[in-house]
């Protein structure tokens, strides 16, 4: 347990650009097969991504997903996948469709939250492209997962990423001219606490409302 936690405090320097006490962290934590082993993996790859050298970082995520693959780590092999679609865009849409099938049907809360993240971003890579009609079912599937999870968390974390969710559904709604869905969804989004504070919400509405619809 100790080993999972001070993987834990590195990703909190990787997230304030900490890296070098992050490394120093990974590199006093034991190396414990398992769990402890694909986690520094997992976040010694992040630090090196976050600092820029993806090319250290590509091996590390390879290898905590081959082992979390191995363990059955539902959890950490989406998350590495994830990783791994983010620092190879030319392989985006492979590594997505291989979070997705460790993390899909998984009870790990953690495949559970990944669910919806893999979604939204293979979603976006298609929205990106202008293939909305594509994209419209991902995010779709991803408002179900953000919703599951919100609704056996409660967490804010969680109501923020189904606010997320179901605004990028109106928008690709919009995009395929489900307009009228489109509207619906942003109305009831702006009567909720997180909408009525989200410039994106009010932004999508004012489109529809010059619109005269």
């Amino acid at each position: 347990m100790e080993a999972v936690v001070r993987t834990q405090i590195a990703r909190a320097h990787g997230l304030a650009q900490e890296f070098p006490d992050g490394h120093r962290v990974l590199d006093e934590t034991p190396d414990i097969p398992g769990e402890p082993r694909v986690r520094v993996l997992l976040e010694r790859g992040r630090l090196f991504r976050s600092a820029g050298d993806t090319s250290a970082a590509v091996p590390l995520f390879l290898q905590a997903y081959e082992q979390a693959m191995t363990l059955k780590l539902a959890g950490l092999a989406a998350d590495t996948a994830h990783m791994m679609a983010l620092v190879l865009p030319g392989e985006h849409e492979e590594w997505a469709a291989r979070g997705l099938a460790a993390a899909e049907g998984s009870d790990d809360p953690l495949a559970q939250g990944m669910v919806g993240a893999l979604l939204n971003n293979l979603g976006w890579s298609l929205a990106d492209e202008e293939k909305w009609d594509d994209a419209y079912p991902l995010f779709d599937r991803a408002v179900a997962a953000r919703t599951a999870v919100f609704e056996s968390t409660g967490t804010r974390a969680a109501a923020n990423s189904l606010h997320v969710a179901r605004w990028t559904r109106a928008r690709a709604a919009r995009a395929v001219g489900r307009n009228d869905e489109a509207l619906a969804e942003l109305r009831e989004l702006a009567i909720t606490e997180i909408g009525a504070a989200d410039p994106y919400v009010a932004e999508e509405l004012a489109f529809h409302e010059s619109k005269g619809e």
